[in-house]
């Protein structure tokens, strides 16, 4: 259902930003009769404030079982490792929205650690995803080119970017810029890759941005360890927004971890350099 794509896709932008034990649902189709609830969050060891975000996509049938706002702000929403459960409060309902947080030093997020967060609701709703914190050990270089000039898109230039894989593991990784600008700011450029089941030593992409972009404030790029169910929900996004109207395109499934509802619990390792 387009609408329930749409939903996460403004979901994933609000990012700042698993072990043998996880829980996973798979093959989530996007319709359904009833409301379903959406349960987004991103554990990040740097920040510190752990947020969750709550939504709802809309059902299809007339007498359906609905989810309405006041039910996902009155939700409790827990986050729970090594038996530490901890409850996350009400912040705001952002057009929909709805946003619980906790401050990290309440339950650090670690590097190695598992964490589950439940979001519930009487019969409403009752939702729960786990995730595994990556390790931060990786580093990254970069190379900038430019600017080329393309007449029917202007300048751009070009960022190639090395990463230093950690050997001895599967290891998802986020390359992106973010651009301060003078009006606004926002990712300009984000790529995925794997080691390739630890095949690949050096991982090198090469991402390309606007000169306007570039030149008229603050550029920064980041590279992330992500966790894998945060891999596998953004790569199912982007093969959705690639496949959207095409009826010959093979049919896909949106991924999730969240068991009771859709959406991702993911987590991230982040390192920053000036471009």
């Amino acid at each position: 259902m387009k609408y329930t794509v749409y939903k996460l896709i403004a979901l994933l932008s609000l990012a700042i930003s698993m072990g043998s034990c996880r829980k996973e649902v798979k093959n989530i189709p996007l319709a359904q009769a009833d409301d379903i609830a959406i349960l987004q969050g991103y554990l990040n060891p740097d920040l510190d404030t752990i947020t969750i975000a709550l939504s709802v996509a809309s059902g299809i049938t007339k007498n359906k079982k609905t989810i309405t706002q006041a039910d996902l702000e009155q939700a409790q929403v827990t986050i729970e490792s090594n038996g530490i459960v901890k409850p996350l409060q009400f912040l705001a309902n952002n057009s929909g929205t709805v946003v619980f947080y906790l401050k990290n030093a309440e339950l650090p997020i670690l590097s190695g650690s598992t964490y589950t967060v439940r979001a519930k609701n009487g019969d409403k709703f009752s939702m729960e995803a786990m995730t595994t914190v990556p390790a931060p050990g990786f580093d990254f270089s970069f190379e900038t080119t430019g600017p080329f000039n393309f007449p029917s898109s202007g300048d751009i230039y070009r960022v190639k970017t090395k990463v230093a894989d950690i050997r001895g593991q599967e290891n998802y990784y986020r390359i992106n810029v973010y651009a301060e600008m003078r009006w606004s700011n926002s990712n300009v450029s984000i790529y995925y890759a794997t080691d390739d089941h630890d095949a690949t030593a050096e991982i090198n992409t090469t991402l390309e941005i606007s000169t306007y972009a570039r030149d008229s404030g603050t550029c920064i790029l980041s590279v992330s360890n992500i966790s894998e169910e945060y891999y596998k929900f953004a790569e199912s996004l982007n093969t959705l927004g690639n496949t959207d109207g095409n009826p010959f395109a093979e049919p896909t499934r949106l991924y999730t971890n969240v068991q009771g509802g859709i959406g991702i619990l993911g987590s991230m390792r982040v390192k920053y350099k000036d471009l």
